[in-house]
């Protein structure tokens, strides 16, 4: 009986693996929708979630962090900018869910959450060009007006990472001790 709930463990454990692979492959096939980009992060993070629990992952909770992290802002930002759908909602839900269940502390989490905000503002400039996710990665231009507020909202992204850097080397610096003594 105790093999049998390890085998349907594994099986368990290998569904959102399989999920997120084969949503990569079937949804890249045409280049991917934006509204499905958020799902792949998702489905990778619960993989990555499951699989710590068989084996030994290092930095596990950073990186579902940066995933969860990516695909809120991801989806947020495309549905001010276009409309609100179904996936997109989904997405942020399962982020939520994920998140709630992740233990969060420490400047690391902090800057793999920021990571996570700017690489889902930064990726709107492929997700609101005309072809989506293809490959090769269009050229044409993207409106100005989208271009600025994905500057606008990553500048104090970017500033908030440097300053959590610096206060994580100004704080490793051992205390100088006293020549007194």
């Amino acid at each position: 009986m105790e093999k049998l709930d390890n085998d349907l463990q594994k099986i368990f454990a290998s569904f959102p693996i399989v999920l997120a692979i084969s949503s990569t492959i079937f949804l890249g096939r045409d280049g991917l929708i934006p509204n499905e980009i958020g799902l792949i992060p998702i489905f990778s993070a619960m993989s990555i979630r499951l699989l710590a629990t068989e084996f030994k992952i290092p930095f596990n909770n950073e990186i579902q962090i940066l995933l969860v992290f990516f695909t809120i802002t991801h989806n947020l930002l495309y549905s001010f900018f276009t409309d609100f759908n179904f996936l997109l909602i989904l997405g942020i839900f399962l982020g939520g869910i994920i998140l709630v269940t992740i233990q969060r502390k420490g400047d690391t989490n902090a800057i793999f959450s920021l990571f996570g905000i700017l690489f889902g503002t930064q990726s709107m400039k492929f997700s609101l060009i005309e072809n989506g996710w293809t490959l090769p990665l269009p050229t044409e231009s993207l409106d100005i007006l989208y271009l600025n507020w994905i500057k606008f909202l990553s500048a104090p992204i970017i500033g908030a990472i440097i300053f959590i850097v610096f206060r994580i080397l100004i704080l490793s610096i051992p205390a100088k001790m006293d020549e007194s003594e």
